[in-house]
């Protein structure tokens, strides 16, 4: 297949290139030539995300602003195909607010993933940064996605989706061996936090006792990944979700524990956790979901706070800052809801 022609090119020139962005605007814009493009901004974590403008030949109703996501440094190439698919299948069918994407696509024969959306800082929009601290106000405005997200698939009701995106704790607690861990764990990161809680096997163990508690529970389509620098606040405030890349099925406690537990400064989410896991729930049954019992709620509520301690412990390519002020958080809600002693591990 042509550079030209690959549908997720992992080269950012042939992104940006005149040849590449023709056709691929013109399958919804039909009069979209492009002639140019300058870039205004690259981010780069793991994935690459590039803001660049696109000159065109004539007046078209395509973005002129646009943000196209990818894994275009060699040294950090990913074949994780889940954002591509989220973006290219269900995006647009769920009632969550997410970037107007325009071309999503991966590449089968390298699993190279690549979204191109419209530039929503151009727009007006306010990207927000890891170590934001939220009020409960803004939280709850957040948890509103999440209801809304979880009710849309709640229990079975997209069955096709658990087959996109299965469940992800098993597979992801393999990624390391336990001595691995523990020393990530023991590098600072988790400065603080008890030795008790700060152990590799029982982490690992809790990803396995987690992921038994969905037997059990109803199972939804979950983020997986929202603290603050996933989330972004049109003009007038209102949030949106980014950085699909861990997308899964599981338990709808993974997404809310481990969202509070990073926006909040421990003190307010100790203030405030319970108030706003029934907002959550009341959320859930404006959406036509019959939500789990309060208490039962409350408990797999504490139950999910080791899932965020253990991504944040195998985290390494993020700045060292945002790793620690995450991954402090998350062991010091772990420790204080006593979530290891929880899960029996």
């Amino acid at each position: 297949m042509s550079t030209a022609n690959n549908p997720a090119p992992a080269d950012e020139a042939v992104v940006l290139s005149p040849d590449w962005l023709t056709p691929t605007l013109g399958r919804r814009y039909p009069n979209a030539v492009a002639t140019g493009t300058h870039i205004v901004e690259r981010l780069e974590t793991v994935a690459t995300k590039l803001r660049f403008r696109v000159d065109y030949a004539q007046q078209t109703d395509a973005p002129a602003a646009l943000c196209a996501k990818g894994y275009f440094n060699p040294a950090r190439r990913r074949t994780t195909r889940a954002e591509g698919d989220f973006y290219r299948l269900v995006a647009q069918d769920l009632p969550v607010r997410t970037p107007p994407c325009v071309h999503a696509a991966v590449d089968d024969d390298t699993g190279h993933a690549l979204v191109l959306m419209h530039d929503l800082v151009a727009a007006g929009a306010r990207f927000l940064d890891p170590t934001t601290t939220y009020s409960a106000e803004r939280a709850a405005a957040t948890l509103d996605q999440l209801a809304a997200l979880h009710a849309a698939s709640w229990d079975g009701k997209r069955p096709e989706l658990s087959v996109l995106f299965p469940p992800r704790l098993v597979r992801l607690s393999g990624h390391l061996s336990a001595e691995q861990l523990q020393g990530l764990l023991d590098d600072g990161r988790a400065q603080g936090i008890s030795q008790d809680v700060r152990r590799a096997d029982r982490l690992i163990a809790a990803m396995a006792a987690m992921d038994r508690l969905r037997a059990a529970e109803p199972v939804c389509l979950v983020h997986g990944d929202l603290h603050t620098g996933n989330i972004y606040e049109l003009p007038d405030g209102r949030p949106g979700l980014i950085d699909w890349q861990v997308v899964q099925h599981g338990v709808w406690a993974l997404d809310v524990a481990y969202h509070l537990a990073t926006v909040l400064d421990p003190d307010e989410l100790a203030r405030h956790e319970r108030a706003l896991l029934d907002h959550y729930l009341d959320r859930l049954a404006n959406h036509g979901v019959t939500p789990p019992d309060r208490n039962r709620a409350w408990s797999l509520y504490r139950a999910y706070l080791p899932y965020g301690l253990f991504m944040w412990a195998i985290t390494r390519a993020v700045d060292r800052p945002v790793i620690e002020h995450l991954t402090v958080r998350l062991g010091q809600a772990v420790e204080r809801h006593r979530s290891l002693d929880l899960l029996a591990v």
